[in-house]
């Protein structure tokens, strides 16, 4: 549940919030919440075949090695990759097609790249440290740069010319009094999800990624809420789904304790029985997948949007690539359509000595070595 307050210094930010809102002409929508139930006590093992298919493996070049995926996003049937620096661009049978580097502290640089978006004609990176977001073209020539003055760690893709950028909570510090801002054409428009001050001193909590894009809808989620919300075409970010753990949701009350830090909010918490989510969501034609956290453990829940069941896994066996492997993590990077599983070059090493490869991917596993860029794993939702 979120609790919004107000206080005097907030009426600007609303009254900004308004005025952009109208200057953009933004026709906002309603939506009925959907009730999604997940049993994280379910220790069932999926099999990657009884909800996948069209399953792929893409060996990356490696002439210029990746420090470790941060992001990967997948746009015009090219696959986009980032690292703490770099911003790497590859055709979807691996090659390296391009790549670009400004780290820096100076104009036109950025210190690290937190998350990036690409458009037709612009890649927008954002800079969590230097709070600023920075637009180059494809080719990594420099266009445009917008100072944020506030902290930001996701950034969702472009929906008719807006954006949601996930602040956290550490900004109510710098009188910024909400985790989600909404961007029209690059500049701020909206504020919502209004946090609560004592929050900002333990809910700092970071996965992958906070956004999802299916078409023109954009989806917001965030650990530690049971709550995914929807915007579609810009519209007011509203909740959409929300996840019913069976008794086991973690109630608001537990957010009003005076918790000094996040390693004592975390300490209370490992002494209870409840669930929390939400990361890694996607959302397909039928199926729609996320993770989950109970008891220290991932649950991974698949939901069935045709027979409105929902279906839960702790582990997720390999029945494809190799021969009945379990994966040591089971949630994934999603891009577009796609789902991609990120297997390391030296994990792949390790496996193939006691894993045999199925037949078909054997010839790439096999010419892997350790110091190679990572292999991925490609499959699509069965519908």
């Amino acid at each position: 549940m979120n609790i919004y307050f107000f206080k005097p210094k907030d009426i600007l930010y609303i009254l900004l919030g308004i005025f952009l809102l109208c200057s953009c002409q933004q026709k906002e929508r309603d939506f009925s919440t959907s009730l999604i139930e997940v049993d994280v006590t379910s220790n069932a093992k999926l099999k990657l075949s009884d909800f996948f298919e069209n399953f792929r493996m893409v060996k990356l070049q490696s002439d210029v090695v990746i420090g470790g995926i941060r992001r990967i996003r997948y746009e015009n049937n090219l696959i986009y990759i980032s690292d703490v620096k770099t911003l790497f661009v590859f055709s979807n049978s691996g090659e390296l097609l391009s790549y670009f580097n400004h780290s820096g502290v100076g104009p036109r640089e950025y210190v690290g790249i937190t998350d990036f978006v690409v458009d037709d004609d612009t890649i927008t990176i954002l800079d969590r440290t230097s709070q600023k977001l920075l637009k180059y073209n494809h080719s990594g020539d420099y266009f445009s740069e917008h100072k944020l003055g506030y902290y930001a760690w996701a950034i969702s893709p472009t929906v008719d010319r807006y954006n949601f950028l996930y602040c956290g909570y550490e900004n109510i510090l710098l009188n910024f009094p909400s985790k989600l801002r909404r961007m029209c054409s690059g500049q701020p428009d909206s504020l919502y999800l209004f946090i609560k001050e004592n929050q900002a001193d333990f809910m700092h909590f970071r996965y992958k990624d906070n956004f999802f894009r299916n078409q023109d809808a954009v989806y917001f989620f965030e650990l530690f809420n049971d709550t995914i919300y929807k915007s579609i075409r810009g519209s007011n970010i509203q909740p959409f789904y929300c996840v019913d753990y069976k008794g086991k949701n973690v109630p608001s009350s537990f957010f009003s304790g005076n918790y000094a830090n996040v390693v004592e909010f975390r300490q209370e918490y490992n002494k209870t029985s409840y669930a929390h989510g939400v990361f890694s969501f996607v959302e397909f034609d039928r199926f729609l997948m996320f993770g989950s956290n109970y008891q220290q453990k991932i649950k991974l829940t698949i939901f069935d949007r045709k027979e409105e069941i929902s279906h839960t896994f702790s582990d997720v066996v390999d029945d494809v690539y190799f021969n009945d492997l379990t994966f040591p993590e089971i949630m994934s990077y999603q891009a577009d359509k796609h789902i991609f599983f990120i297997i390391n070059a030296y994990q792949a090493v390790e496996w193939r000595k006691e894993n045999s490869p199925k037949e078909r991917f054997k010839e790439i596993v096999n010419d892997t070595e350790e110091d190679d860029n990572p292999l991925l794993l490609i499959f699509d939702f069965k519908q």
